[in-house]
């Protein structure tokens, strides 16, 4: 069912990771700071670092970890919000549950999209239009943190991932995310098994 994909005006032929775009951001205390085109960033007033590292360990997978540091004297509870896009580009992104993962189809290519924190899943995933993606229409509630879930967005779109995390005082965890490339399901979800056994 997932290879029979709809054409767009806008062709994606050779669908590669110079498309695809990953913003990652952080919710905090009733306000959502996306970190756009860097690779550590200093939080001052919340006491938090990031530190972000982007690795191509394959052609058609790119995984991304993300350090976060509290390196205040008292516990933190924050959201790890990942953002994946393509730009420019009409194409179709959906939650699906069965597989608990979030995928994007453009023309003949599916993109997959999931995370983990340490050792847990993603808790939350949804989809939105591109033009809403860095307002707060992302949030059922931005004051507690829950993001609005929609299944499905078609057309310019966006996808969006959240882990809840705890940091205690000068605590480190880690976040991973990756995207993998393929022209239909059992593949990529195939690539997916064989890279969390590495």
């Amino acid at each position: 069912m997932m290879n029979v994909i709809e054409t767009n005006k806008s062709s994606l032929s050779s669908l590669s990771f110079k498309h695809v775009e990953f913003v990652p951001g952080i919710w905090i205390k009733g306000k959502c700071i996306w970190l756009q085109n860097c690779t550590e960033k200093v939080l001052v007033e919340e006491g938090i670092v990031f530190k972000i590292k982007h690795e191509q360990v394959h052609s058609r997978i790119r995984y991304t970890t993300i350090y976060v540091s509290n390196f205040s004297n008292g516990p933190k509870e924050l959201k790890i919000v990942g953002m994946h896009y393509i730009p420019d580009f009409n194409h179709l992104a959906f939650v699906s549950p069965s597989d608990q993962r979030v995928f994007h189809i453009a023309d003949d290519k599916i993109l997959l999209v999931n995370g983990r924190c340490q050792d847990s899943f993603v808790k939350e995933y949804t989809t939105i239009p591109l033009w809403t993606a860095r307002s707060d229409k992302i949030w059922s509630s931005l004051q507690t943190g829950i993001l609005k879930y929609q299944p499905m967005a078609k057309g310019p779109a966006a996808s969006i991932l959240a882990f809840d995390l705890k940091l205690g005082a000068h605590e480190t965890k880690k976040f991973n995310t990756w995207e993998i490339i393929g022209t239909n399901k059992n593949e990529i979800l195939s690539m997916e098994k064989a890279l969390m056994s590495v």
